[in-house]
Order: structure tokens, then C-alpha cells, then sequence
């Protein structure tokens, strides 16, 4: 038996230091206090490079993630809600054309975890106090895989849409649009088209942008239509594609009220054929978005007019002007 060994046996206080302090040398690598990281020059890199090595479980990314907040790559940014837009707003380099009205900036998003930066903005328009349009728009910087662009390319082609149409592809671009109905529960946005309902809970800006409204005294009807737009493309700078998706939720609902027509199982595909209601607002829609998809494309590639006053495409069936 060794003299380590038989100190090991016969000194549990020295045990227990001994253990501690491991315990405390090996958190203080995984996890380094800010003065410690400042004053020892290649601590903070190497302490970086320990825990990106290790699995979420044992200190990795996402632990250190949530413990370093400086370090996070999601950023939610609250804009002032008295400004208001119409026409076009620039948006992640590109320009974001408005319907009609004026439009309020809710929740600003910033994702940068998949190598590619995405941005996200949310813009509410209503009428007293009843939302009529909601606006979710989001756009790369940076380009990203092809891969991370299933989830927003299958959108389109839910047998739960309203309507499914998409643009000829040429190999380089893809874009379609898409109308679906929407019901709100409790604040919640619900959808039977499963790529769209990714989208429509996620965690980082739906639930901030829904709290912010209800502050603000903007109330929500139970029933919205998304006039969905996605268009992806081949990056120009190099690998990777690039895309703008714009979701604009519209409201049935009349001026000042709630209530929509119809009941709410006609609010589906298979159900608004025995709602003549019903059916005119998603014929309305739909006309609607083919007519405003070029405008949309138009906003993509930096070609809307600057300071043009508001077109008859931007008339959306929901807007009270």
C-alpha cells in the first residue's frame, strides 16, 4: 500500500479537501469567473474550447450558453411601439413591403446558432383596439445549409392549406405562396400545417410579441388567415442559399369587432364550402396575395420605388381604411 493510498484511507478531512478542490478546479475551468478570464490572457479561449468539446450535459454549448449570457446567439429586442410604418421598411438588407395602413414594430429577433444569420420582425396593425393584420417576417444575412430550409419549403405544400401555388422554378430560386387558416386560443396561434405551426410557437418571439400586445391593449380576433410568402435562393456570394419569408395573418373580423363570421369548424379546407362568408373572405385572400406576391419579390431584391405612395395591391380584405 502506498503512502498516498494509506493517507486516503486514514484522512477523510484531507479527502474531502482534496476532492473539493478538484471539483472547484474543474468548474472553474468549464465556467471561469469574468475576472479570472480577463486576468489570465488565453484562459477564457481555452475554458471556451473545454466546453464546447463536452456534451450540453456536462457543461457543452447550451449549458454554457445559458450561464453566459454574453456569449448567447439569440437576441430578442423590444422597438417602440408608438412608431408606425407604411409602404416599406428596410429589413435584413432587403426591403419589406407593408399593406395598407400603419403598421406598429413589436419584437425584433436575432438568430445566429446555425451559422447564418436570421432575422425576425414582427409588425401589428389594427383597428380600434382589434388586430387586424400581424405581419412575421424573417430573412438571412448570411447564407445558410440548403438543409435548414425543409422545415420553410414545407409550408407550401400542407393538403391543410386555403391554397398551394408556387412560382416555375429555374434551379437557382424557389418561391411559393400559401393561405391557411389560423385559430387563436388563449393567445396561442394554432394551425393544422405542421411546418407553419414550427414557426407559429416558438418560443423566442411568439410569446414575447403576444404579451406585448395584450399590454398594449391590442386584442386578438379568434380567427386569422395567413397569406404565407417563402422564397429561397442560391446564395451569390457562395455556398448555401439565402430566403425572405413574410407570413401576414389577416383578420375576418369586421371593424372594431371580434367576432368572425361563420363557426369555426368552417374555418378549414374541407369545412368553408358551407359558409358563403367564409368563402368569400379566403377567395379574397387568396386573390389578394397572388396580386401582392410581385410586390414581395419586388421588396426581395431592392426594386420598390423609395417614398411611392400605397398601390391598390396593398389593399388587403382585412384592412378598414
Amino acid at each position: 500500500m502506498t503512502a498516498f493510498t494509506r493517507l486516503w484511507h486514514r484522512a477523510p478531512l484531507w479527502r474531502t479537501a482534496l476532492i473539493t478542490a478538484g471539483v472547484c478546479g474543474t468548474l472553474s475551468v468549464l465556467f471561469p469567473a469574468p475576472w479570472l478570464a480577463s486576468s489570465v490572457p488565453g484562459y477564457g479561449a481555452l475554458s471556451s474550447r473545454i466546453r464546447h468539446m463536452l456534451p450540453s450535459s456536462l457543461g457543452g454549448t447550451e449549458a454554457s450558453d445559458a450561464l453566459h449570457p454574453d456569449e448567447d446567439q439569440r437576441t430578442v429586442s423590444i422597438p417602440p411601439m408608438d412608431a408606425q410604418f407604411e409602404g416599406s421598411v428596410v429589413f435584413a438588407g432587403r426591403q419589406l413591403p407593408l399593406p395598407a395602413g400603419k403598421w406598429h414594430p413589436v419584437v425584433n429577433f436575432q438568430d445566429d446558432v446555425a451559422h447564418g444569420e436570421v432575422l425576425t420582425t414582427l409588425y401589428v396593425r389594427s383597428a380600434q383596439g382589434i388586430v387586424t393584420g400581424l405581419i412575421i417576417a424573417q430573412a438571412t444575412t448570411q447564407s445558410l445549409p440548403i438543409a435548414a430550409m425543409s422545415m420553410i419549403e414545407a409550408q407550401c405544400h400542407s393538403s391543410f392549406n386555403f391554397m398551394n401555388e408556387a412560382a416555375p422554378q429555374d434551379g437557382n430560386r424557389s418561391e411559393c405562396w400559401m393561405t391557411t387558416p389560423i385559430r387563436v386560443v388563449n393567445n396561442l396561434f394554432l394551425t393544422s400545417n405542421e411546418p407553419l405551426q414550427t414557426l407559429l410557437s416558438d418560443q423566442m418571439y411568439i410569446p414575447p410579441a403576444v404579451q406585448r400586445l395584450t399590454i398594449m391593449g391590442f386584442d386578438l380576433p379568434p380567427i386569422l388567415v395567413d397569406a404565407g410568402w417563402n422564397l429561397v435562393e442560391k446564395s451569390k456570394s457562395g455556398t448555401g442559399v439565402d430566403f425572405m419569408s413574410v407570413h401576414t395573418l389577416l383578420s375576418p373580423a369586421e371593424a372594431g369587432a371580434r367576432r368572425v363570421p361563420g363557426a369555426p369548424e368552417n374555418w378549414s379546407r374541407a369545412g368553408m364550402s358551407d359558409s358563403a362568408a367564409v368563402t368569400d373572405f379566403v377567395q379574397r385572400t387568396n386573390t389578394w396575395l397572388r396580386g401582392w406576391v410581385p410586390t414581395l419579390l419586388r421588396g426581395f431584391e431592392n426594386k420598390l420605388p423609395q417614398n411611392a405612395p400605397p398601390s391598390t395591391e396593398a389593399i388587403d380584405p382585412a384592412f378598414h381604411g
